[in-house]
């Protein structure tokens, strides 16, 4: 189990929930019929009320379980009460996320009016780490107030459902939703870190998607039969570590993805346009040009343009851009070593070295937030925080500004990018953009791995396929770093960036580690629960990019792994206070090393995509 970060509750949100939940105590649900259904929305409204009775229903005999001696009982009923979440998981997700944060992890990040306090993490989460993998009497009644706000929060949201707003194509958004939820985080058992029922979660996922999606007018759709093939083949291979992710992606839930896209384009569009950043055209999450790379843009990102690009790939190699005029953006991005520059960590402007490594561009663009720390949201933020770094440039976009006016051909190619623009003049404004903008073009995924994942299972050898089931499964890889950027950005709305405290040692050793000072996260917004805490990076072009860690620990794959394998900082030896990795070894064995680093290697890719 990882805990998450969240900032903390506003007053007006506070209070609203509490008014909300008082109402949830004092009423009584209003009754939903789907015979007396008015379309087929209503329907699934219906059966979306019917499941939250279930799971209100399994919540409650849950509760007076945590009192008991022995855990056979409270277990069983955990089991039921989550097979219950996860038959309206797809559907109470899309309407009504607040309430599934609370239920089931934190809240979306674009619910800005409820976000969970610090140090509050997910019901669920909290009632499992109580009764697995070991039970004790005396704990489990620690789970005992994030039930009761369970509780309480879904029977606020039963109470909302009769007035709820619901239109036929928002029950097949809520299940293009579920398919890429199931396939990135629900097959890595994110939710599900001491049960290990995952696999048998996503086939209930699967079939509470067909439940509302009976209620459509979908004939000959195929829509019910890919999900129901889908569902058959989770509950016939329900083993969590030997599970084969790449078969069921590939055979299963792309298919069912396909279907579900087909029956949507078939419908009006009603309700509310949602802007995300994995394109509404792709079916699946692995689709070519899934993603917008400039969904993450700042307010004045400009439409992209080659000649944009290429102005931004000019400055990025110019010298001019530092204060001594001595280095380029390339000096630490060298695009030969995968953007980064295979250095521990970077080196200062003048001599010494920055406390930090310096990470890889490649698919920059699919990140909300910027640098280890997080510091900044987006590209244009990036830009100006880096020229201002007195250790790395020691510059400015103002200065480089003023330097770059004077050459006439910079200035013509500043007016040919930005035509039309207030910015077309070599100005702090259109510096950032171009920067932002070559950065942003760097986006490659069209590795073995996705041309795999895509239907060419054979792009990838037998080890790699055999890596890829340990990353999502017994190594526990896929926790974290999700598919398909294979980084912290988090499926399926691809809105925020995950964080976390895995307590990387000062120097490579395998016992009496010392934690490295670096403070990450928490120097930046001074949290307690957010010191030691780093922005989870992308394992794509991994194998290009040694040394690793933030602070460049770790020379190999093999020395990663193996941290990872005996359980993080904590695992080593270090105080971790807060460490979100698990301390618990993996006991991997030589054999499944190898194949984990085998298949990491399958996601090197260099070539940018094109469209620019």
């Amino acid at each position: 189990m990882h805990s998450r970060f969240h900032t903390s509750l506003g007053v007006a949100g506070a209070v609203l929930l509490a008014g909300l939940l008082a109402w949830a105590l004092l009423e009584r649900p209003t009754p939903i019929r789907a015979a007396e259904s008015a379309t087929p929305a209503d329907a699934a409204r219906a059966t979306l009320a019917n499941g939250v009775d279930s799971l209100l229903a399994s919540l409650a005999e849950l509760s007076p379980l945590l009192d008991q001696k022995t855990a056979a009982a409270a277990r069983r009923s955990y089991l039921r009460a989550r097979t219950a979440y996860k038959r309206v998981e797809s559907l109470l997700t899309l309407t009504d996320p607040l309430v599934s944060g609370w239920l089931n992890g934190p809240p979306a990040e674009d619910e800005d009016d409820f976000p969970r306090p610090p140090g509050v993490t997910g019901g669920f989460q909290v009632i499992e780490a109580t009764l697995f993998p070991d039970w004790d009497a005396e704990t489990a009644q620690s789970a005992r107030p994030a039930l009761t706000r369970m509780r309480n929060g879904l029977a606020a949201a039963r109470m909302r459902l009769p007035q709820l707003p619901l239109y036929d194509a928002e029950v097949l958004d809520a299940a293009r939703l579920e398919v890429a939820r199931v396939s990135t985080l629900g097959l890595a058992g994110f939710d599900t870190d001491g049960s290990g029922a995952a696999i048998g979660e996503a086939a209930d996922a699967f079939e509470g998607m067909r439940a509302f999606n009976a209620a459509l007018p979908l004939p000959d759709s195929g829509v019910d039969h890919a999900l129901a093939m889908a569902a058959a083949y989770l509950r016939s291979h329900g083993h969590f570590e030997q599970f084969n992710r790449l078969q069921f992606l590939v055979g299963y839930a792309a298919p069912a993805a396909r279907a579900v896209a087909a029956a949507r384009s078939r419908l009006p569009h009603t309700g509310p346009r949602r802007q995300r950043a994995w394109r509404v055209e792709a079916a699946t999450v692995f689709d070519p040009a899934a993603f917008d790379p400039g969904a993450f843009g700042s307010f004045d990102t400009p439409p992209p343009s080659k000649a944009l690009v290429q102005l931004g790939k000019r400055l990025f190699f110019d010298p001019r851009l530092s204060g001594p005029q001595n280095r380029s953006c390339s000096t630490c991005h060298d695009p030969a070593r995968g953007f980064t520059d295979g250095r521990s960590r970077s080196p200062l402007l003048g001599s010494g070295e920055t406390r930090r490594n310096t990470p890889t561009l490649w698919n920059a663009a699919y990140q909300p937030v910027l640098f280890l720390d997080q510091r900044a949201s987006s590209l244009e933020a990036q830009v100006d925080s880096v020229l201002a770094n007195r250790e790395e440039m020691a510059s400015s976009t103002r200065l480089v500004a003023d330097r770059l006016r004077d050459d006439s051909a910079v200035r013509a190619a500043f007016s040919a990018a930005l035509p039309g623009r207030p910015e077309a003049g070599v100005t702090p404004g259109s510096i950032r953009m171009a920067l932002a903008a070559y950065v942003r073009s760097l986006t490659a995924m069209n590795s073995r791995f996705d041309r795999a994942v895509r239907g060419d299972t054979l792009a990838m050898a037998a080890r790699e396929r055999h890596g890829f089931t340990l990353f999502m499964g017994k190594a526990r890889c896929g926790t974290c770093h999700f598919l398909p950027f294979f980084n912290g950005t988090a499926p399926p709305l691809f809105a925020s960036s995950e964080g976390e405290i895995i307590g990387v040692p000062e120097r490579a050793v395998t016992s009496g580690a010392r934690l490295d000072p670096d403070s990450g996260r928490g120097r930046v917004d001074q949290l307690p629960e957010h010191l030691f805490a780093f922005k989870v990076p992308s394992l794509r072009n991994v194998a290009l990019t040694s040394p690793y860690m933030h602070n460049g620990a770790y020379r190999t794959l093999e020395q990663v792994v193996d941290f990872y394998d005996r359980g993080g900082g904590a695992g080593i030896g270090a105080e971790v206070p807060g460490q979100t990795l698990p301390a618990r070894r993996l006991n991997l064995t030589l054999e499944e090393r190898r194949d984990l680093i085998a298949f990491m290697g399958a996601l090197t890719d260099t070539v940018p995509a094109p469209g620019y």
